[in-house]
């Protein structure tokens, strides 16, 4: 019981949350978040100097508990929310909240916040615009593809960033059209995904990170990185003075299609410096160099081998092996490669491991030459070369086999014919010993083998057909029950009305058309918008009133499912929405 209070006192967190960048005259809020039961009136909350208090704090609370596989776990949160003005402009520090819990004390740590004067923005006026396109400034949205260098040597990496600026909300992202990376090796990494706010060009935008790539220039120059292009659509609610209500007028929210590009990006990559020495093989970075070495003495005709270390930042994936030379009387194999690289940002590091094996044919003493490895420091554009210590072997003979001294002419040999090795011996000069192998074709156990084989081929072919007929099947059978799985969802749908439940019968009404459409037609959910539909019906030769009734579903059931005071009749959406899935499935067979 002990161990276990300890764990859970552990394990409280006291954390506050606030935007880092904020504009003059731009509310914003501050939480401060406890996932245990506080105290009562522990809360004592900072000054907020440089910040006028708008409202708070506001007291929010959870708990919820749940039994898994019989075991009770409980979870509790408590949030205090303030609203807050910024009073200038300048970097301030939100200070240390605390409060108690369980009779312990816990602290948030200072946040800072930069408050920045804004641009006026270029649709300033077109608040009130009953044109939809006229409400999304010129540079309300745009998409900038963010490099960490434009100047660096051929081989050196660098990272591009393809992020979403945005002041306005975005319902879907369509048609993003990445360039090629002519002139570039690119990969793409993983990133963190958590929307950020940034200024640029003096206006606060709300920023997310679609792509992320390492690029590494494999040809030095001025090299262009194309312009990325992507649609994006933006829901506009706007009055419309012609709705049902004759004193406020109705509200229609419109699909705004705005198109983006990206500046194109020209990176100077600058060539190698002159007078490279002969090691050199394009590494750029920082590295080190360890070698292992065989044993001093070795057996002839035993094998051992030379391991070889890079270790460090840089170009890891591209450097070549270095170059180890070996006595002529060792026969050498293939080199060993072991990459053991990772990616973080725009720096790979990492080490990547060399091993060169090989056999010592003839006895004597041999000296392996220092290896050398140059590497070019992009910060000081300079050569640096590591080297090993020269390495002096002996090689033996342990008096079981026959060699040679310092010597690899072993097709001149006229000595006596003697055993090379235990698993090659001269070829035999004498008759040879004949043993009959014992008859087996044409006997029934042969026959017996064939049938079998015949019999398990005709099996796997059948069902490796079966397989694949299902899996080609598969996407026919989700388009047939498109409109089975409607009519399943509409029938949840229904009990949801019966019960009187409003949001979550237009929340399934929702689910359903979407999902209908796009099991029909094979088309994911997250590329469907209502133009979407239009045109999809249009071209399968549904009649275009049908359309925009199915559209009209799909509007009335989204004004209804976040505007409580509707008239709208759920048993009108319900029978509208069954009578256009019918339309469809009838143009739709014809």
């Amino acid at each position: 019981m002990l161990l276990t209070a300890v764990t859970s006192w552990a394990q409280v967190s006291f954390t506050v949350n606030a935007p880092a960048l904020t504009a003059l005259g731009q509310p914003f809020r501050v939480e401060f978040a406890i996932d245990a039961e506080p105290d009562s009136n522990s809360f004592k909350a900072p000054s907020f100097e440089g910040f006028d208090i708008l409202a708070g704090p506001s007291v929010s609370t959870g708990h919820s508990v749940q039994f898994i596989n019989g075991k009770q776990s409980s979870s509790y949160n408590c949030t205090y929310t303030y609203v807050l003005m910024p009073s200038h402009v300048g970097k301030f520090s939100i200070g240390s909240a605390s409060i108690k819990a369980g009779g312990r004390s816990y602290s948030t740590k200072a946040l800072p916040i930069e408050v920045i004067a804004e641009k006026e923005s270029s649709s300033s006026g077109a608040e009130t615009s009953q044109n939809p396109e006229a409400r999304i400034g010129k540079d309300d949205i745009l998409i900038r593809l963010k490099v960490s260098d434009t100047e660096m040597y051929k081989g050196e990496s660098m990272r591009a960033s393809l992020i979403l600026y945005t002041r306005v909300s975005i319902s879907n992202i369509a048609d993003i059209n990445i360039p090629s990376f002519e002139g570039f090796w690119s990969q793409e990494t993983s990133f963190d995904n958590t929307p950020s706010r940034e200024e640029y060009n003096g206006r606060i935008y709300e920023t997310y990170k679609l792509k992320e790539y390492l690029l590494s220039p494999q040809k030095s120059g001025k090299l262009q990185i194309g312009p990325t292009t992507m649609d994006v659509i933006v829901p506009i609610t706007v009055q419309d003075n012609n709705g049902f209500d004759p004193i406020f007028g109705g509200r229609r929210t419109y699909e705004v299609k705005r198109s983006l590009s990206s500046q194109p990006i020209t990176i100077d990559v600058k060539e190698f410096p002159a007078n490279a020495p002969a090691s050199f093989n394009g590494a750029v970075g920082k590295f080190t160099m360890k070698s292992v070495m065989p044993q001093g003495t070795i057996n002839a005709n035993s094998s051992d081998q030379i391991e070889i270390t890079i270790s460090g930042s840089g170009n890891l994936k591209f450097i070549t092996a270095p170059h180890v030379t070996l006595p002529e009387s060792f026969e050498v194999y293939d080199t060993k490669v072991i990459d053991n690289v990772k990616i973080t940002g725009d720096i790979t590091t990492g080490s990547t491991s060399y091993t060169y094996p090989f056999v010592a044919r003839s006895t004597g003493s041999f000296t392996i030459p220092s290896v050398a490895f140059t590497y070019l420091n992009p910060e000081s554009g300079e050569y640096h070369t590591l080297t090993t210590e020269a390495f002096t072997i002996e090689v033996k003979d342990d008096g079981k086999i026959g060699t040679t001294s310092n010597s690899v002419g072993y097709s001149n040999y006229s000595g006596p014919m003697r055993q090379l090795d235990r698993e090659i011996r001269f070829i035999h000069t004498g008759s040879l010993p004949h043993k009959a192998a014992p008859a087996f074709i044409l006997t029934p156990l042969y026959w017996l083998a064939i049938v079998l084989f015949v019999a398990l081929f005709i099996v796997v072919y059948v069902v490796v057909r079966k397989r694949l007929r299902e899996n080609n099947n598969a996407v026919a059978r989700r388009m047939k029950h498109a409109d089975k799985v409607a009519v399943q969802r509409l029938r949840v749908a229904q009990r949801y009305m019966t019960e009187g439940n409003k949001r979550a019968f237009y929340e399934e009404m929702l689910r359903g058309m979407w999902g209908y459409i796009s099991d029909k037609f094979n088309i994911p959910v997250s590329n469907l918008t209502k133009e979407t539909i239009r045109e999809e019906l249009y071209r399968r030769n549904v009649a275009a009133s049908v359309g925009e009734q199915f559209c009209d579903i799909i509007s009335r059931s989204e004004e209804a499912q976040y505007a409580p005071s509707t008239t709208e009749s759920m048993d009108e959406v319900y029978a509208d929405a069954v009578d256009v899935i019918s339309k469809i499935e009838s143009a739709v067979k014809k």
